[in-house]
Formats: C-alpha cells, sequence, structure tokens
C-alpha cells in the first residue's frame, strides 16, 4: 500500500492523516511525526523506504520462518506504532475500537509476540497462542490486557481531533460509494447526543471478550464475538482500514484482531490431536 501512495495522487491525504497522528502522539514526540510528515509530504516516493522494508522483512518471513524472523517484524511494528501512528492516539485518550485502537501496528507486534514459537512444544495448550513462548497463562493475560484496554478507551468520551465523529467526518470525504452512505448515516445518528452509547456499549462486549477468553469460559463463543466486533468496527467506522481510498498505509486493526482470535481459538479434530502429541513429545522428552 506504501508503494501505492505516490503513484495514486492521493498523498496529500495521507499527509493530513499523519498530521492528525502527530497531534493524537505521545507528549514530547510531536516534532519527530510532524517532521516525518513533511517529509513524506514534500517527497513521496520516500515511502517506497518503508514499504521495501516490509517487503524484506516478508519475503524473509516466508523463506525462513522462526523465532528471529518474528522479532524482527515486531520491532520494526513498534517503531512504526510510535514514529508513525502516534502510539494510536492512546496518550490523548483518543484511541477506541471505533477509532483503531491501539493502532495496527502495535497489534501486529503482538500478534508476533503471541505466534512466537517456544523453544520446546508447551503441554496442555489447546490454541495456537498458547503452544508459544508466552505460554497457556501470559498468552492469556495477554488477551485480556488487549481487550481490557480497549474497554477502557471505548468508554472514555470520543470528542475532539481523532475522536468518532472526527474519523467520520475524514472518512467521509475520501470514502468512494457504499461507504460514503454509511458513513453519512453514521454521523446523523451521532450527531443526536448519542456519542457515548457505541463507546459504552462495546466497552461491556470487550471485557465478556477478554475475561471469557482467559478464564477459558466458552473460548469459542466470545472468540466468535471479538472476531464480530473486529468485523463491524473494521467495516463501518474505519472503512475497510482505508484500503479503497488509496492513502492508506496498512489494511486497519480489524484483520489482526481477526488473526489473534484465530491463534486462540481452541483446537479441535486433528489439529486437537497434533497439539496433544507435541506437548506429550515434549513431556516425554523433559
Amino acid at each position: 500500500m506504501k508503494i501505492l501512495i505516490p503513484l495514486g495522487g492521493r498523498a496529500a491525504d495521507q499527509w493530513y492523516e499523519q498530521i492528525m497522528n502527530a497531534k493524537t502522539g505521545p507528549p514530547g514526540l510531536h516534532y519527530f511525526p510532524a517532521s516525518e510528515t513533511n517529509l513524506f509530504a514534500g517527497h513521496p516516493f520516500w515511502w517506497w523506504l518503508p514499504a521495501g522494508i516490509e517487503l524484506c522483512i516478508g519475503a524473509w518471513l516466508a523463506g525462513m520462518p522462526g523465532r528471529r524472523a518474528l522479532a524482527v517484524p515486531a520491532t520494526w511494528a513498534l517503531v512504526v506504532w510510535v514514529a508513525d501512528e502516534g502510539m494510536g492516539g492512546l496518550p490523548s485518550g483518543v484511541s477506541s475500537l471505533l477509532t483503531r485502537y491501539p493502532g495496527a501496528a502495535l497489534l501486529y507486534a503482538v500478534a508476533a509476540a503471541v505466534l512466537l514459537p517456544a523453544r520446546e512444544p508447551r503441554q496442555k495448550a489447546a490454541a495456537a497462542a498458547e503452544m508459544g513462548v508466552l505460554g497457556i497463562y501470559w498468552s492469556r493475560a495477554t488477551w485480556l490486557g488487549l481487550w481490557m484496554g480497549a474497554a477502557l478507551f471505548s468508554a472514555l468520551p470520543q470528542t475532539g481531533e481523532g475522536g468518532l465523529v472526527f474519523m467520520l467526518s475524514t472518512d467521509q470525504a475520501e470514502a468512494p460509494g457504499a461507504l460514503r452512505s454509511l458513513d453519512s448515516s453514521e454521523l446523523r445518528w451521532l450527531t443526536v447526543r448519542n456519542t457515548t452509547v457505541p463507546g459504552i456499549t462495546l466497552a461491556v462486549a470487550c471485557l465478556a471478550v477478554g475475561f471469557a477468553v482467559f478464564l477459558g469460559v466458552l473460548p469459542r463463543l466470545f472468540l466468535s464475538v471479538g472476531v464480530l466486533i473486529a468485523v463491524a468496527t473494521w467495516v463501518a467506522p474505519e472503512n475497510l482500514g482505508g484500503i479503497l481510498t488509496g492513502s492508506t498505509t496498512d489494511v486497519g486493526t480489524g484483520p489482526v484482531l481477526i488473526l489473534l482470535a484465530v491463534a486462540f481459538w481452541p483446537a479441535g479434530g486433528r489439529a486437537g490431536r497434533w497439539l496433544a502429541r507435541a506437548g506429550g513429545a515434549a513431556g516425554g522428552g523433559a
């Protein structure tokens, strides 16, 4: 997507989004995102530099998957999260699942950490995430922390720059066809003193998803709820992550949240038997 920005005539739109990220970024670090934004706005083909880095990382992951191959993209994702996404708007309090919480780049890093292979297979693991280096408890704790944060930030008032109404107004100007109509409908509803209703409702759902998976209570049901939340927020407020506008640099948070839900999905059938054999082999080797 970064490769297409200089060619699609939407560099100015991306410049505007980057300025907003800088304003909602961490205090004391506004200067760096703002300088970066001005550089890329004046020389759009600089977008090919991070695009090239990410293509190399992707090729490495495809050719030599492993612990190092996941550690490198996780580190790069954290750099992008701070320098490009302004920490997802978390320092300013305007981040929400409705407004791309907690930043797609941070979710990439979380996914890499959760799926980082353990040196030896875990016993009693029921999902791919629990087979990783974090193990059963810490992988579930990571999931819980992610969704508790989503609940907290989603319940906060989404006003001002970076808030839900502001983001929908910006997306409406860029979105094509049906998505523009959807944004218009959402804005009409939100202006009737309803800006806190979706946030509170979403916060309750996020807490249920987080604690249910952490405690192992009906995990498939609540993981499915998490997937529905990810799809709904990705389609409606995020406009499919902006991929149809030609001015976005990633696919948004929805697909990564879905990937995480799949990673925590309890294995059954052949996958469950494979996990059981792998855990048994580790126990026998010990």
